[in-house]
């Protein structure tokens, strides 16, 4: 196995949900099952490469220029990728040269304008289900817009078919729920740590001020997007510097469907 190989199978272990584009040279490079994933999705030629004695892998790649084109095709078809890049010289002066992934894209992380689309909001989601309500949260990390709320969970599909998330984080799978779902790590499902995720990120005591002190659902969605943001795209957190916490019984309810039939939101 040569050494890259090796490098490149490392780096994909801390990424085994994403699409590893890994650059080499002029190229974002993908091997094994991305490849397979990736040509197929772009329709490009999948061929293969020698990366040790008896060692052919599968093998798909774009011209570095193209990144960003190809990167929205994959996100709108609901692929999460990881773009890995060359960041060093070797260590120690010799081996490949030392790698990183700079970012991971997925639908509700995207900040790339042409990607987006630029007439509606970019929302990134997350639901966290209790006895008999839900936590709701939403994010456009392009904007900074953050607002949660706490809610009856059969107000929740009207809610979400408001808001039309292009990425929703569930602590539970929504069967019925038509947008990108990523399913939040248990270890985020604790109301203690999430209180002190949002204080630390606000830079504050408490978050009376912020209206959801009392919302325990409300405050582990919002804390849940704030470690997904941390995790895949650490410079957007910079962009959300306030919280808004609204009541669902300060307005209507229309149903998923009569929203659809008025195009309240989407034509």
């Amino acid at each position: 196995m040569t050494a890259i190989r090796q490098q490149y199978l490392n780096i994909k272990k801390q990424h085994p949900d994403a699409i590893l584009q890994f650059r080499l040279g002029d190229f974002y490079e993908t091997f094994d099952g991305d490849a397979e994933i990736v040509a197929k999705e772009l329709q490009i030629v999948l061929t293969s490469r020698t990366m040790g004695k008896g060692n052919k892998v599968p093998l798909a790649g774009v011209p570095y220029h193209a990144l960003d084109n190809y990167l929205a095709k994959l996100v709108s078809r609901g692929h999460k990728v990881a773009v890995c890049e060359q960041v060093g010289e070797p260590r120690q002066g010799k081996g490949p040269m030392h790698r990183e992934v700079m970012r991971v894209v997925t639908p509700g992380t995207v900040v790339e304008p042409n990607m987006l689309n630029g007439k509606t909001n970019n929302y990134l989601a997350a639901v966290v289900q209790g006895d008999g309500q839900v936590g709701l949260a939403f994010v456009d990390i392009t904007t900074g817009e953050f607002a949660t709320t706490q809610l009856d969970e059969d107000r929740l599909v009207s809610e979400l078919g408001r808001i039309q998330p292009s990425e929703v984080l569930v602590s539970q799978e929504l069967e019925w729920l038509d947008a990108e779902q990523t399913k939040i790590d248990k270890h985020w499902i604790d109301t203690d740590d999430s209180h002190d995720v949002l204080k630390r990120h606000f830079n504050v005591l408490s978050l009376e001020g912020y209206g959801c002190d009392a919302l325990p659902l409300a405050i582990t969605a919002s804390a849940a997007l704030i470690r997904y943001i941390g995790e895949n795209n650490c410079g957007a957190l910079a962009q959300i510097t306030r919280l808004s916490t609204y009541s669902t019984g300060s307005y209507m309810v229309i149903d998923p469907q009569t929203q659809r039939n008025l195009e309240l939101y989407r034509t």
